[in-house]
């Protein structure tokens, strides 16, 4: 069940899977998931604990989970900005699970078991579960990445990072092949998490912390590495006119890219479709274009591959003059093309 009027006016949602920490069978079916910053604002977990939240552009929302037999725990803080957000999942310990962590952790607690203060959890966690299904991802095993550090702007004391037995260790100084970090006894506050690695880059995320609260930002979101840049070349030409196409090339696709091509406006001369990168890495697309164009329509071929940052090439048809192009990056894991990655 999606909310309520206050997502009325915007299409765009959260979708995600709930389940319990450490065990991904099972799934939190009936979980309610809500918004901290916009109370009206819930949906329910259905049977294979998959969800779909509406939510309005714009919008700052940190989303949370409430499951009987869970503790609540809630995501990191997510500005929308005119795209729907995939695989925003939440690994949620049951309360038994809770307490054993903040024993473990010592980590003082209030008369109610909850958190006195507030913690910060999250992963570096490879690319390469960043576009996953739900069942690729929890399949694919250890999906952290090693040699990495964490800090926080607002500064906080130096962190935990979790060893290869998926364990706080002060002896770790920097992330394990789990990719584990967590800081403890935070203060409220609102913080921008960074990572550092000698040879790759990560996503940075926000946490709002407010006393009781447990911010898990899971993959394959918080601190996520980077897509890799995209090689392929998308090349056309077009006549004098501006109205013939001439030449429709992509070339240096990686290995398993796909190439989609479509055209928008009155009587486009082509149908909408994927191809899948041919053994000399390389797609001829001129064969699949009826190549005379009208002015107003927009020719558009999209780049990608698993691992990589898509690329978007994108031409507007004007009369009598060469159309112009215009090339924008999607990030992986991502839906919404941008001017860089």
């Amino acid at each position: 069940m999606a909310g309520t009027a206050d997502a009325s006016a915007s299409p765009f949602h959260i979708r995600g899977t709930a389940y319990e920490f450490n065990n991904t069978d099972v799934r939190l079916a009936g979980a309610t998931i809500r918004v901290a910053e916009h109370p009206r604002l819930r949906a329910t977990a259905k049977s294979d604990g998959s969800y779909d939240l509406a939510v309005p552009d714009g919008a700052r929302v940190t989303p949370y989970i409430e499951a009987a037999g869970y503790h609540t725990v809630y995501l990191q803080t997510f500005r929308i900005a005119g795209e729907d957000l995939e695989r925003v999942n939440f690994q949620t310990p049951t309360d038994t699970v809770y307490r054993a962590l903040a024993t473990l952790l010592d980590v003082p607690l209030d008369a109610d078991g909850e958190l006195r203060d507030c913690a910060i959890v999250s992963t570096f966690s490879t690319r390469n579960v960043r576009d996953l299904g739900f069942r690729q991802f929890t399949g694919y095993g250890a999906h952290g990445v090693d040699g990495a550090t964490a800090l926080s702007s607002p500064a906080l004391p130096l962190p935990l990072y979790f060893n290869e037995q998926v364990l706080p260790d002060p002896a770790q100084r920097r992330s394990s092949i789990d990719g584990g970090v967590i800081w403890t006894g935070v203060a409220s506050g609102v913080y921008t998490i960074r990572a550092r690695h000698p040879s790759t880059r990560f996503a940075s995320f926000v946490a709002t912390c407010r006393p009781g609260r447990v911010v898990n930002a899971n993959p394959p979101w918080g601190l996520h590495e980077l897509g890799k840049r995209m090689p392929a070349g998308v090349s056309a030409r077009w006549s004098n006119s501006g109205s013939r196409l001439e030449r429709l090339r992509v070339s240096r696709l990686p290995a398993g890219a796909t190439v989609s091509i479509d055209c928008a406006g009155r009587g486009c001369p082509l149908e909408d479709r994927t191809l899948r990168r041919s053994r000399d890495g390389s797609i001829d697309l001129l064969g699949l274009v009826a190549p005379a164009f009208r002015a107003g329509q927009t020719l558009t071929v999209l780049v990608e591959a698993h691992g990589y940052d898509g690329k978007l090439v994108r031409w507007r048809v004007r009369a009598g003059r060469i159309p112009r192009r215009a090339t924008r990056c999607v990030p992986l894991g991502n839906v919404r093309p941008r001017p860089r990655c």
